[in-house]
């Protein structure tokens, strides 16, 4: 059975997971890639669905800084359909990174089986050890947690996050692709996700109390505001399209994720005038554009949420209300603290509608 105090507990759990997992993660991650041939490598493919998926949007700037590549996320189907055309000589230069939580969806088991036929290597990130997709990858990262209540992903999603993030790391460091291209660089910077555990317990501290209000502000009408809609760029462009799903998984109300710009270009001129704006723009390259639009978004009426921190008043000074996000010490990391509100808002605009997750959308 279902249940929004799962989400909240597993919400509170999420920083002493980075703890616990990051160590043994990042071990697991180089084990991993010592037969992958790094140096030869001209592009990584993070494949999933879901919650994998946005998890590997939300990571792929960490693997175009950290390791020197260009790095792209795609969905399990438009890879399996589309992603592996193109010259066959690129086939083993492209590794292959399957991302499923459960290690088992049938698809991208399949998927993984089809790259490697046609030569490219592959690598799985899973939450259970020896898991069906990591067979078929050859190499597997497992961020195991020894879940047994069911929920809506959260921890599972940051662990595949954390994993990604890892691996990256641990990738840069193979490929030399890193300042200093010494260990001390890797080490350096594996400890500084692990210390991301503080912001990310802040957040989930700090965070609760305004989803709480924003949940009934947005349903205070009686009805509640849909759809919802989420934007980020970058980063935040991932942490947007979970936070989204989030809410639909929860509450069963429509939401979706937009990219900032695309917002601006098509959405501003879709009625309701007043209807609400999430935007998510942690410090970054994306940040000033994203604070421009939020202010132009409430001058043209919306109700612009903002998840942030609480200093950045260049976007609070105009929000309509506004969820704190702890920042973290590099841009690449900041997903780690801006997904911590979702699972929260999801919760509590399930428990202010009565709802329980995943009772939305009718029978399967």
């Amino acid at each position: 059975m279902y249940a929004t105090g799962t989400m909240l507990r597993q919400s509170a759990a999420l920083a002493a997971d980075i703890e616990g997992l990051t160590g043994p993660v990042a071990s697991r991650a180089g084990e991993a890639l010592a037969t992958v041939p790094g140096e030869a490598l001209r592009r990584v493919v993070l494949v999933g669905s879901g919650d994998s998926h946005h998890a590997g949007r939300a990571a792929q700037l960490a693997f175009v800084r950290l390791t020197g590549l260009p790095c792209e996320a795609l969905g399990t189907q438009q890879f399996l359909d589309y992603g592996m055309l193109g010259p066959a000589g690129l086939n083993a230069a492209t590794l292959v990174v399957a991302v499923s939580a459960s290690g088992s969806s049938p698809r991208l088991v399949t998927t993984v089986r089809r790259a490697r036929a046609h030569g490219f290597p592959a690598l799985a990130v899973t939450g259970r050890a020896g898991s069906a997709l990591g067979e078929a990858a050859g190499r597997e990262v497992a961020a195991a947690l020894g879940l047994t209540e069911r929920s809506p992903g959260i921890r599972t999603y940051q662990a595949s996050l954390l994993a990604l993030l890892l691996l990256a790391v641990r990738l840069g460091g193979v490929r030399h692709a890193l300042p200093g291209s010494d260990p001390a660089a890797e080490d350096a910077l594996v400890a500084e996700i692990a210390a991301t555990a503080d912001a990310v317990r802040a957040t989930a501290d700090a965070a609760d109390a305004p989803c709480r209000e924003l949940a009934a502000r947005l349903t205070e009408a009686g009805r509640p505001w849909t759809p919802l809609v989420f934007a980020g760029t970058g980063p935040a462009g991932g942490s947007a399209m979970y936070a989204a799903a989030k809410v639909v998984e929860a509450a069963g109300l429509p939401a979706y994720a937009q990219d900032l710009e695309e917002y601006w270009h098509i959405e501003r001129f879709a009625d309701p005038a007043d209807a609400p704006l999430v935007v998510l723009a942690p410090p970054g390259l994306g940040h000033p554009r994203a604070a421009e639009l939020a202010a132009a978004a409430t001058r043209r009426g919306r109700r612009v949420i903002v998840a942030i921190g609480p200093d950045d008043t260049a976007l609070t000074g105009t929000a309509w209300h506004t969820v704190p996000v702890a920042g973290t010490a590099r841009e690449e990391w900041s997903p780690l603290t801006g997904h911590v509100f979702a699972g929260l808002l999801g919760a509590r605009l399930a428990d202010r509608l009565d709802r329980t997750p995943f009772s939305g959308g009718g029978r399967d």
